[in-house]
């Protein structure tokens, strides 16, 4: 029986491995860049206004997903060029 539990706790073990490969290949959030531009100090000011940090983040978070969209793409098409 014990066999049978060392094997269980192995295969979890190996997806464990495997999914936290998948989420380090992962790019960074685009959200944090916005702590780090030369705007910052006056960020929150210029937001009473216009929301600029909440359309910077989103601008970012959709610019990254059409990139990969993109790119998956153009990577599929030359698989299926290949094959």
């Amino acid at each position: 029986m014990s066999v049978f539990i060392d094997i269980l706790r192995w295969l979890g073990d190996q997806i464990v491995y495997m999914l936290s490969f998948v989420v380090d290949l992962l790019p960074d959030s685009p959200f944090h860049l916005l702590d780090y531009t030369p705007i910052a100090g006056i960020l929150p000011y210029i937001n009473y206004f216009i929301p600029l940090d909440f359309m910077m983040s989103v601008l970012a978070a959709w610019s990254s997903c059409i990139i990969i969209y993109y790119g998956y793409s153009v990577v599929l098409r030359w698989l299926k060029a290949i094959v």
